[in-house]
């Protein structure tokens, strides 16, 4: 099972810091380019897309304060009416520590239609792509052994699978459970600039390689 990756080294990349308009980064768009599945961000109350080619998002938990530790954000749009996409989870859990991602001991899991995966195993969940689809998998995070989860910033690493189809290039959402949106932001823009690879900047390595202690 392939696990959520990191860049080894910031300072082999020269991207410029994500611009983030009032916070959104908008839902995932999905769709075909070269034989390839790509991703992109689309806006569903317009059903604008807005980018053909974004691999970083965002969510904030206990929007609804009935379910503090679930969103069913980002969704996920997709224009190959007729497709079976499997949206995989990559095994391994992020938590931002001030200056990138330590690895943390809770546990992101994702539901949709009966299947369920998590990231400490990984694995996909699949559906069908119908006209106009607006899929909201629900995405839950658990703390060790039944606890609470820590507030803190998490982040996850997916792909997208389709037969016939080259799987995508791993994308991330980067979730916010009860801090602030400046470190939310700050977050957002450290993932575009040191996991989304430059041309060159290819090697990487697993989140349990690196150093660092998790915060609470």
């Amino acid at each position: 099972m392939k696990s959520l990756h990191l860049i080894a080294s910031a300072s082999m990349l020269a991207l410029p810091s994500f611009a983030l308009a009032d916070g959104e980064l908008g839902d995932i768009w999905v769709y075909a380019s070269g034989g390839n599945l790509v991703t992109g961000a689309w806006d569903h109350d317009t059903g604008d897309v807005t980018s053909l080619d974004r691999r970083v998002f965002s969510a904030e938990f206990g929007e609804d304060p009935a379910f503090p530790f679930s969103t069913d954000e980002p969704g996920i749009g997709s224009d190959l009416v007729g497709t079976t996409l499997t949206m995989n989870m990559l095994q391994g859990l992020g938590i931002w520590n001030g200056s990138g991602f330590s690895s943390s001991s809770d546990v992101l899991q994702a539901a949709f239609g009966g299947q369920e995966v998590s990231s400490s195993a990984g694995g996909g969940f699949s559906f069908l792509v119908t006209q106009g689809l607006d899929l909201h998998a629900e995405f839950t995070l658990a703390g060790l052994r039944g606890a609470d989860p820590a507030n803190g910033i998490y982040l996850a690493a997916f792909n997208f699978a389709a037969s016939g189809l080259a799987t995508s290039q791993t994308m991330w959402v980067v979730y916010n459970l009860g801090m602030d949106e400046e470190a939310h932001e700050e977050a957002i823009e450290w993932v575009e600039a040191n996991l989304v690879p430059a041309p060159g900047a290819l090697t990487l390595l697993g989140l349990a390689g690196l150093t660092g202690r998790r915060r609470r």
